[in-house]
Formats: C-alpha cells, structure tokens, sequence
C-alpha cells in the first residue's frame, strides 16, 4: 500500500514538471513565431526584399522557424510545431504589426 503511495506521488511530479515544461515551450514558440513574423513582414514590404533575402539574415536560433507570406494581404504568418501561429501585418501607416 504504501509503495503505491509513493508510485501515485512520482507520477504526479512527473505529470506536473511535464505540464510546466509544455506549457513554458509553447509560450517561448509563441514569441519566436511571432518576432519571425513581424521580421520578416519588415523585410519583405517595408525593404522590398525576397523572402530568401531575408531568411539570409535570421539570428541565430531562429532559422528553423517557418515562416509564410501572402503578397495579396500583405501579410507574415510564422508557425511552430504546426499549432502555434502569429501573424504580422503591413499597413502603410505604420509598417508592420503583430495581430494580436
């Protein structure tokens, strides 16, 4: 009875750091999809660069984040782990901004 205790405890922390450690990388993949949007929404509509120009330039870390662009919306979609998504938007105004 009592090993069972202790079994039932471990499993509880093991669940719990698991949550924490999911939950600390999805919002890590949150702002590096987004900073690769607004980046590259910069880069492309406001310098008039291709997107391969522009992924030249990624820092460190952050090239292995893809990143889309639509021409007809003028818009940069960067996208983690097929679920986490932001998206930056060129308006004439003000250049480039992150939905919210």
């Amino acid at each position: 009875m009592r090993w069972r205790w202790i079994g039932l405890g471990v499993a509880a922390v093991v669940v719990g750091a698991g949550a924490y450690y999911g939950w600390r990388t999805a919002g890590a993949a949150g702002v590096g999809a987004a900073a690769m949007a607004k980046v590259v929404c910069s880069c492309v509509f406001v310098d008039g660069r291709s997107l391969e120009s522009c992924r030249a330039d990624d820092p460190p870390g952050f090239e292995g984040i893809p990143v889309s662009i639509d021409e007809a919306t003028k818009t940069a979609t960067g996208t983690l782990f097929g679920i986490i998504s932001r998206r930056a938007v060129y308006h004439d105004e003000f250049g480039c901004t992150l939905e919210p």
